[in-house]
């Protein structure tokens, strides 16, 4: 698959959809109309994108609460705890992942987030030379969760057994892909910010306090997430995306991918999504292990949490810089999602569409 530039995922939540869910919520309306009101706020996006000229569309992650744990609640043995935490100054009330049993994907039962790209695909048919893409949460996510926020030292059906928990939880994204790839789904995003709880020294304090070691951990990443793509339909194309957090515009982690790129670069994604919109993301040195594989990096130099609008000729400057060290197979993208969570980031719709038309505007250097 040809990739020049793409989006990330997630767009802000445009107020219709946002008073429907609280009026969800509070119970003043059923789960139907709730999916009537996103149907159609979905499929005004869609057709924007596509006028907007963004070859590859999505649905936004309009039907989300959170980027990655409503995906992750489609496998059996998966379950969320409520929690208040302070981030950033402000108490916000979170969900964190727990492992509740033994996990696996039934591919006969409803999944809301099968039945979400089942709408998004038929509306991306409507429109030629447009690809619909599916953006999930990835396997890592779990045990970050589970054991490192949580500080879990086992789980309830796995005991102690981390091998175990790493096949069965590859097995179940490997049937999930199958299931959406019986779907029609042709491109899919996993998005797995667990590598950059890695780099950050004051997260490394805790995994040290809990008794692991950050090469044990890398290595669970490593597996599980190359596991995940076993068996993978070779006309399917996967990427994966990360950043360093983005809870309501905010940056979660701090420090650079040097540590943790040789180790994500070893996994078999068709592309690299890399967060790159500032100087606290470091050189492009660590991507140099991408050179001779045959994958797609794509820099993402156009922050979707900055409102002020990046310098086309910049972007170009710092495109060519990553091209002299990662070679010619490269992309250019946005550093994440406009809205990570359903509150969104602190940028207003007019500014996320000015960016949207900066990123299409790189087209005249990047073809």
């Amino acid at each position: 698959m040809k990739l020049t530039y793409d989006i990330v995922g997630s767009f802000l939540r445009p107020e219709a959809i946002k008073n429907a869910r609280k009026d969800f919520k509070e119970g003043k309306i059923t789960r139907e109309e709730l999916t009537k009101v996103e149907d159609k706020e979905i499929a005004a996006l869609v057709e924007k994108e596509v006028a907007h000229k963004l070859p590859y569309v999505t649905d936004g992650e309009f039907r989300r609460r959170w980027w990655h744990l409503d995906w992750l609640k489609e496998f059996d043995g998966f379950e969320t705890k409520h929690l208040t935490k302070e981030i950033n100054g402000t108490i916000n009330e979170i969900e964190l992942g727990v492992v509740t049993g033994k996990v696996f994907y039934d591919k006969n039962k409803k999944h809301p987030e099968v039945e979400a790209w089942d709408y998004l695909h038929s509306l991306a048919q409507k429109y030629e030379g447009v690809t619909a893409k599916k953006c999930i949460s990835g396997p890592s996510m779990i045990f970050i969760d589970h054991f490192l926020q949580l500080g879990n030292k086992e789980t309830p059906y796995y005991g102690t057994n981390v091998e175990a928990l790493i096949d069965d939880v590859a097995k179940a994204y490997q049937d999930a892909i199958a299931d959406f790839y019986d779907h029609g789904c042709r491109y899919i995003q996993i998005d797995d910010t667990s590598w950059t709880y890695l780099i950050d020294e004051t997260f490394l304090k805790k995994v040290d306090a809990l008794g692991y070691k950050k090469e044990e951990i890398l290595d669970w990443f490593k597996r599980v997430s190359t596991k995940a793509l076993d068996n993978k339909p070779e006309d399917m194309f996967i990427a994966t995306h990360f950043c360093k957090g983005n809870f309501k515009g905010n940056p979660l982690f701090h420090g650079f991918y040097d540590s943790v790129a040789p180790v994500i670069a070893e996994i078999p994604y068709q592309a690299f999504f890399v967060e790159y919109d500032d100087a606290r993301s470091g050189s492009f040195e660590p991507w140099k292990a991408l050179k001779d594989k045959d994958a797609i990096f794509v820099a993402g130099l156009i922050s979707t949490k900055n409102p002020e609008l990046e310098d086309h000729d910049e972007i170009k400057k710092r495109y060519e810089e990553a091209k002299a060290i990662v070679g010619d197979q490269i992309a250019l993208s946005p550093q994440c999602g406009f809205a990570s969570v359903e509150e969104g980031n602190c940028i207003d719709e007019e500014r996320q569409w000015k960016k949207i038309d900066l990123l299409v505007s790189c087209a005249d250097f990047l073809e």
